[in-house]
């Protein structure tokens, strides 16, 4: 590895932790990125974040040729730490930033956002397929199918203004009445609180509510389901510390890959 790139991108790495930690600071954007890129790793969310902030699909460079495309010249790359795999006897280098192989080091890689690619000559260039948004009522389905396998209970009730859920971590309670997508953003947020703030070692309430809230806001965005604007409050003038928020992001990022990964296993059974 490149010691004066590796140093380059750890520096960037920091910088980026200290500025998004300092209080006040929103951490919209980021957790816009990270529901675009919620199978990557934290670094590397954070990097085509520092790099790219409006990139919405990454490939190599040869990855994109692969798919008829072509990274425009001059167009600069994103550089990012790609894992060293095993594959079957021999250890392959993979320009792949999820989290789903064995990992045996890594490795300076670069990838191009769809922005900075053109279709090759004589290829069809047709635009590449994006997510399609899912429906707020379906996903609300799976969660509640999730949360029954779970053993969590479910129950509604008429709550105060501007209340619309609580948990005692074994129970769920929501507002009544709330549409689709508001309920599903509302089940995530106390889904969230469920899975990480009812141990042993309970995290303050400004770091309960951040985590909440931003992993209500990944799902969100990463599905398409309207409703993030109840998961804005903490997240959009943030009152932790840096230290709070280093030790949270990788919590809010596996516990939202968590979800996403469960709940597409549901719909899956479903189908």
């Amino acid at each position: 590895m490149n010691t004066e790139v590796k140093k380059s991108i750890d520096q960037l790495l920091s910088t980026l932790k200290e500025k998004l930690g300092a209080p006040g600071h929103s951490l919209l954007s980021l957790l816009t990125v990270m529901g675009r890129f919620a199978h990557y790793s934290l670094s590397n969310q954070l990097l085509i974040y520092g790099q790219r902030p409006t990139a919405t699909k990454v490939l190599g460079f040869q990855a994109w040729r692969k798919v008829g495309y072509q990274v425009r010249k001059g167009e600069k790359g994103i550089a990012i730490y790609a894992p060293m795999k095993f594959r079957g006897d021999h250890v392959a280098l993979e320009l792949d930033a999820r989290d789903d192989g064995i990992r045996i080091g890594f490795r300076v890689a670069y990838v191009f956002d769809v922005s900075q690619v053109d279709p090759i000559d004589g290829l069809s260039g047709e635009p590449l397929p994006l997510p399609a948004p899912a429906a707020s009522l379906t996903c609300l389905k799976q969660l509640k199918t999730f949360l029954f396998g779970h053993n969590i209970e479910l129950a509604y009730a008429a709550l105060s203004a501007g209340c619309y859920g609580f948990t005692d971590g074994k129970r769920i309670t929501v507002a009544s009445g709330l549409a689709a997508h508001a309920e599903f953003a509302t089940l995530i947020h106390e889904t969230t609180h469920t899975l990480l703030h009812f141990g042993a070692e309970r995290p303050d309430l400004t770091t309960r509510e951040t985590e909440a809230e931003a992993v209500a806001y990944i799902l969100c965005e990463q599905f398409g389901v309207p409703g993030t604007e109840l998961s804005v409050d903490y997240i959009k003038a943030y009152r932790g510390t840096p230290e709070t928020l280093a030790t949270s992001l990788e919590r809010i990022r596996r516990t939202a890959q968590r979800l996403a990964d469960e709940l597409a296993a549901v719909e899956a059974t479903v189908a």
